[in-house]
């Protein structure tokens, strides 16, 4: 096993003197008659003889100072009724809070997760010895006093704040007093007066745990295909088989998000940034545990289904590496991945302030159908046709009329652009491309 200490039965030995911290003896009465109060210290520390005649500068004329309280370990004692199954593990999930370093403040998201496996931990009966040195009768009658009320006959004792330490809370008992020990190396005479209290605490020591992070999340799909010799020699070829998935890694991280845009894919982190410490994220080290991008084979996986009333399906896309810029990938979408169209299909995106039918248009038809980025009101050629911005306008033989009303609607909506051959997707009143846009973690993954 590896080196390591957690200090844990110092841990112990600390929260057990704050009991005894903060006590005070009367020392008497001040020149105005007002009672005198001395705070009695708390110190870790048996008095072997050595120690104290050092303390006495090796001479019977000089007293230690008192009064004051003594703590020390008397036994350590295996606790085997205690023990239960020595190799028991057990795992806890835990799911922080996204924190927001801009604001100081944790957001109502999750943020990272991890698994902590916890060993069972080793049961022992720790005693710890108690010695209340003063110098009269009445110093000892204070101090023992206001410390044997308390334990009634214990008091509950918590080493740690760490939720998932299951052996945090223990409690401390009582079990001896000895009125006085004269036989603390303390000089020849009987000056100084030292009375035990004897204390029993059941502990647990804990090996360590495991905390791991969870980073990638993946899964590999396998498929067995029979083959005939011509594509057995192309596989020898390392020639790639257009009908043959041989293996895909899928791979995602809960660290990660990516845009879609402008046939791009872009590593990002989850705050939208393409940098962690100054430093490009670069999509070959993200995925130098699972091999590389395969040029028009790795794919890219996106979906929006953390908005509401949007198509749940997956948009597909092959990825190529980006000949320039590594924290980018080029993305080729296959359109049969996409959501079927909501409305008939538009000639074109078009500024009727700019165009018009005959003037940079076609000549007015049956059918077409356009959305517009400006209202063409009080424009000639539309024949005084009022409409919005992101409205679709449509000839019906006589006139231009509106058959998409953009401010009326709330649905989402999708409509091919054959002058692109394009499918947009209308949402919180706007006409975007359906499949681009930026993909938290969670909502898109690579199968490399």
């Amino acid at each position: 096993m590896n080196y390591f200490y957690d200090r844990q039965i110092r841990r112990y030995l600390q929260q057990f003197m704050r009991f005894f911290a903060g006590f005070s003896v009367k020392m008497g009465k001040d020149a105005n008659g007002l009672d005198i109060y001395q705070k009695v210290p708390v110190r870790y520390g048996d008095i072997n003889r050595m120690a104290a005649h050092i303390l006495k500068n090796n001479s019977d004329n000089t007293m230690n100072t008192v009064p004051f309280i003594a703590v020390y370990i008397t036994e350590l004692l295996p606790a085997p009724e205690r023990r239960l199954n020595p190799t028991h593990t057990d795992s806890v999930q835990v799911y922080e809070k996204q924190y927001d370093a801009a604001s100081g403040q944790f957001l109502d998201q999750m943020g990272q997760t991890y698994t902590i496996q916890r060993h069972m931990p080793v049961p022992y009966d720790l005693n710890v010895q108690v010695d209340i040195w003063t110098s009269n009768t009445d110093q000892k009658l204070q101090l023992m006093e206001q410390i044997l009320v308390l334990f009634n006959p214990s008091l509950d004792l918590r080493n740690n704040d760490n939720v998932f330490d299951w052996s945090r809370m223990n409690f401390v008992e009582l079990i001896n007093t000895v009125w006085s020990v004269r036989q603390v190396p303390n000089g020849t005479d009987d000056v100084l007066d030292v009375a035990s209290m004897i204390f029993n605490m059941p502990i647990f020591i804990n090996p360590p745990a495991m905390v791991q992070r969870q980073q990638l999340i993946y899964n590999v799909i396998n498929t067995i295909r029979a083959g005939d010799q011509d594509e057995l020699n192309q596989l020898l070829d390392d020639t790639y088989i257009s009908d043959v998935q041989s293996k895909w890694q899928s791979v995602t991280d809960p660290e990660r998000a990516v845009r879609l845009a402008n046939g791009e894919l872009t590593l990002l982190t989850r705050d939208l940034k393409t940098t962690v410490d100054g430093d490009l994220l670069l999509w070959n080290k993200f995925l130098e545990s699972y091999g590389s991008i395969r040029n028009g084979i790795s794919q890219i996986r996106v979906n929006r289904q953390d908005r509401p009333g949007v198509w749940g399906g997956e948009y597909v896309g092959v990825l190529t590496e980006h000949p320039t810029d590594p924290n980018k990938l080029l993305v080729d979408v296959d359109h049969d991945s996409l959501p079927a169209n909501t409305k008939t299909a538009i000639n074109g995106v078009i500024d009727p302030t700019r165009a018009a039918p005959g003037a940079g248009l076609p000549a007015a038809a049956v059918g077409q159908r356009y959305i517009v980025v400006s209202s063409p009101a009080e424009i000639p050629a539309w024949a005084g046709l009022v409409a919005n911005p992101e409205d679709i306008i449509e000839y019906n033989g006589s006139a231009w009329v509106i058959s998409f009303d953009a401010a009326a609607s709330t649905a989402v909506e999708y409509v091919l652009n054959i002058a692109s051959n394009q499918q947009l997707a209308f949402m919180d009143g706007q006409w975007i491309l359906s499949y681009e846009g930026i993909f938290q973690p969670g909502y898109w993954r690579l199968l490399v």
